[in-house]
């Protein structure tokens, strides 16, 4: 079966609902997702549902191992999808958890490199690891909304999809990135190279903060650096 053929999230859903003789309103019942959602989701209105959202789903279906696993990755393609088509608010920094505690070593060290002016007109780079579920993400948004004051050119949150079956390749990251840029889609260059070239002189000259979160490798992360601009990531 070819990609365009595969069954989308809401055929996948609507399958396994009927496999298990239940209802929508009865797996909402269930679930504790409304029967419109679901109703949504399986017309093909909602492609990629929020994480926490399928997992109650597959667990009010008693679906594991490969069922399981299918059903959360189509919705996470789905939001992959949409991530990329969409062109309002095109990587906005999401709002930051207002009861944050912690990390102050850490928030300190990001500002000390953010401000650091050993090195003026380079850009700088900062990286933060760890395991899943240490709150990486959450630490990175928290200390670009601390930071945010000092890029008046633009604070651009762009989620790499790591850990998903297909991460953002570089080329699509730099696509978003430009069009958060304000380049139109017509002027897009085609080739990866060049998109690469306008996304770094873009930032030349500018005070841009960029968050990369959830790089799966350092080739896809290499292209969105920047050259000489003096941009925090």
């Amino acid at each position: 079966m070819s990609e365009t053929e595969r069954p989308g999230f809401g055929e996948v859903l609507r399958g396994h609902r009927r496999a298990a003789r239940l209802t929508l309103e009865q797996l909402a019942e269930v679930s504790g997702v409304s029967a419109r959602t679901l109703s949504d989701m399986e017309r093909g209105r909602s492609k990629g549902p929020q994480a926490r959202t399928v997992t109650a789903l597959a667990d009010a279906l008693k679906l594991d191992g490969s069922a399981r696993a299918g059903l959360i990755g189509l919705a996470r393609d789905g939001r992959l999808r949409d991530h990329w088509t969409r062109r309002s608010g095109l990587c906005e920094l999401p709002r930051s958890v207002e009861d944050f505690t912690g990390r102050g070593e850490e928030l300190i060290w990001l500002s000390e490199l953010v401000y650091a002016e050993s090195s003026p007109g380079v850009g700088v780079v900062g990286l933060v690891t760890g395991s899943a579920g240490l709150g990486k993400t959450t630490f990175a948004v928290r200390a670009a909304h601390s930071v945010r004051p000092s890029f008046p050119d633009g604070v651009l949150f762009l989620d790499l999809f790591g850990m998903s079956q297909q991460p953002l390749a570089a080329d699509d990251a730099l696509r978003l990135l430009l069009r958060a840029l304000g380049v139109a889609d017509q002027h897009l260059p085609a080739d990866p190279h060049e998109r690469a070239s306008l996304y770094r002189s873009l930032l030349r000259d500018k005070r841009v903060l960029v968050v990369l979160d959830n790089a799966a490798s350092e080739e896809q992360v290499r292209p969105l650096l920047p050259g000489g601009a003096r941009a925090g990531r």
